[in-house]
């Protein structure tokens, strides 16, 4: 369950594949030494699943040529529960962590910490999160239809530049904040990506490896910029800012800076720490999850001319409009991240310390990681009947309605919305820690495919071709798929 890529391939080899593709990883990334630690790992796993060397070798083959990878040092297999009770309690509990989690992940402990306030992110990871509540979920929601307009110019702007020059340009009013702050994400996933190539018991000792965090990210001095950048600003709220006075009050800082006045424990430093978390997490997955949903729009051309109409008849294309009003293309996007999920595994957490279910089982260890098998949820053929087949229209329902030209015939949202939170559609997390940010989220997902659908055209350079691969269970788009873009004929 580990993988769970094809469950009814690893059902007839009876394995799980954890080994698929990895073996050809480990002869390319890694020496000897590694070499014969793979080599203890491979017996003792097969002593333990009791498979033969034939199975695990078909495991390796469907997987390498399914485009799915492994670290080249085996972890410990997550413990994976699926009770709608288990779910809460693994949301709710404070000795099961996400936080620790996405820190062993991107290596936050030293990517994202800096000298002066010698702070561990994971210490704060409570309180920015309270934070991030009021100021994304509670105050943000209700100031999208302010901020929607400066979206739309930045979203045209930047696809206009996309589209001229084949890829993403950076743009912003502040090109050294902003190159300040692209560097800081390649240089947390460089190092991130380096320490996947470390056996764990060197991790503390990283200045022994090539992944030493000063030299991969040049002593953190992206990360030094944006601190000066930011607190610059805190400390001159009329004149330190690149934005008019009406664009400032509605950014995600300038509330976090006004809900943590008068506050000790939120000194700039830790603001800082705070906006470069979840920025972090806004530059990654919505676009992960629009890239996988403008793919599979090239593949499926029949909802485009769906998609289309439901734009034209719909007479405003504001922020109420657009997430309540516009049935086809919330479901197309949604059957998207359904099918193409980020990650196969969802809420995540690790143990702080032992702890056991209230219901008697599972006994989870320290440093444990638990969490549910999105694919398993979201391919559950009682919530999702034929769960492996697309279906853009499956939370929709034909209504016939009368209109001036007659009955016609409608869809309607039929179900929940993409921003809904479910047990069986686990993408935005479930109980405790639900993403704040799904909202927004959502609406500029929906205000891209709105613009590229209506004024250009697009298919796959290279159809049949895959476009996607997985490291462990995360997914991601190939960066070398390539699409051809023509403006729409009027």
């Amino acid at each position: 369950m580990f993988a769970p890529l094809n469950p009814p391939i690893r059902k007839r080899l009876g394995i799980d594949g954890i080994w698929g593709g990895y073996l050809p990883v480990v002869l390319l990334s890694v020496g000897v030494f590694e070499v014969v630690m793979l080599s203890g790992q491979i017996l003792q796993y097969l002593v333990q699943n009791g498979s033969s060397l034939t199975n695990q070798i078909k495991a390796m083959s469907y997987d390498f040529r399914h485009q799915r990878y492994y670290k080249p040092f085996l972890r410990e297999k997550p413990i994976i529960i699926e009770s709608r009770d288990q779910m809460e309690e693994l949301s709710h509990t404070a000795e099961l962590s996400q936080p620790a989690v996405y820190a062993d992940i991107f290596g936050f402990k030293y990517t994202l910490k800096d000298e002066e306030t010698n702070t561990d992110p994971l210490d704060t990871a409570g309180a920015r999160f309270r934070l991030f509540a009021r100021t994304i979920k509670v105050i943000g929601t209700t100031e999208l239809q302010q901020l929607q307009p400066h979206l739309q110019g930045k979203i045209v702007e930047v696809l206009e530049q996309a589209i001229r020059n084949g890829m993403a340009v950076g743009n912003a009013e502040n090109p050294k904040f902003m190159g300040s702050l692209k560097r800081y994400y390649m240089d947390t996933i460089a190092y991130q990506g380096a320490m996947q190539f470390s056996p764990r018991f060197l991790e503390g000792y990283s200045s022994l490896l090539p992944t030493d965090v000063d030299r991969t990210t040049k002593d953190g001095q992206a990360l030094k910029d944006l601190i000066a950048i930011l607190k610059s600003a805190m400390a001159k709220p009329e004149g330190g800012w690149e934005e008019d006075e009406s664009l400032r009050k509605i950014t995600l800082m300038y509330h976090m800076i006004e809900s943590s006045k008068d506050s000790s424990y939120w000194t700039p430093n830790i603001i800082v720490q705070a906006l470069i978390g979840i920025w972090f997490a806004a530059a990654h997955q919505p676009w992960v999850n629009l890239d996988f949903a403008f793919l599979e729009l090239c593949q499926r051309p029949e909802y485009l001319d769906l998609i289309r109409k439901e734009i034209a008849n719909t007479a405003t294309l504001d922020v109420k409009s657009i997430s309540n009003e516009m049935p086809i293309l919330d479901s197309f996007l949604k059957e998207s991240l359904r099918l193409n999920p980020m990650d196969d595994l969802a809420i995540r957490r690790k143990s702080l310390s032992p702890y056991t279910f209230r219901s008697g089982t599972p006994h989870i260890p320290t440093g444990t990681i638990t969490s549910v098998s999105s694919y398993n949820l979201m391919h559950d053929p009682h919530f999702y009947p034929a769960p492996n087949t697309f279906d853009g229209l499956r939370y929709t329902r034909p209504t016939m309605v009368d209109t001036d030209d007659g009955i016609e015939r409608e869809n309607r949202m039929y179900g929940d919305s993409i921003t809904e939170v479910k047990r069986e559609f686990p993408v935005w997390g479930f109980g405790g820690h639900v993403c704040p940010g799904r909202y927004h989220a959502a609406l500029v997902m929906k205000m891209v495919v709105i613009y590229l659908v209506r004024e250009y055209e697009f298919q796959l350079e290279e159809p049949g071709k895959p476009w996607k691969w997985w490291w462990d269970n995360l997914a991601m788009p190939y960066q070398g798929t390539r699409v051809l873009v023509r403006k729409r004929k009027e």
